[in-house]
């Protein structure tokens, strides 16, 4: 893959996407225990040159959750780290698009959406998202 395009057409083609925008794919996972976790492909430019994708998952409120607590429990994640998306506390990873290999996005994607949901399932009790 080394354009949106490829991705979408990937994405289009192996799940469900449940919204999609002119730079975004919005997907719904089941996980555990009959959750469900949302995530969102972003199609983003760094520095005006170069195309990445972003892949990213709310786990909480801004406000609604300890923030230090949820830093603990991703300091050893190799992939990903907390952002802030609106008001939502997110669990994302960017890739850059040139030269993409498969694994390079559905191992990250599978990780963002296990951690968010973990996050979501230990901070705030809840399967809002």
């Amino acid at each position: 893959m080394a354009t949106w395009n490829d991705v979408v057409s990937y994405v289009r083609a192996n799940y469900k996407v449940s919204d999609e925008g002119p730079n975004k794919l919005k997907l719904v996972f089941e996980t555990e225990d009959l959750r469900t976790q949302v995530v969102v492909l972003w199609h983003l430019t760094l520095n005006n040159t170069e195309e990445w994708v972003q892949i990213e998952s709310p786990f909480g409120e801004l406000g609604n959750l300890n923030l230090a607590h949820a830093l603990q429990q991703v300091a050893d994640k190799v992939c990903g780290g907390i952002g802030l998306f609106g008001n939502m506390v997110t669990y994302r990873h960017a890739v850059p698009l040139d030269n993409l290999n498969i694994n390079e996005l559905e191992r990250p994607l599978a990780l963002v959406t296990t951690t968010a949901d973990r996050l979501e399932r230990e901070l705030t009790g809840g399967d809002q998202f």
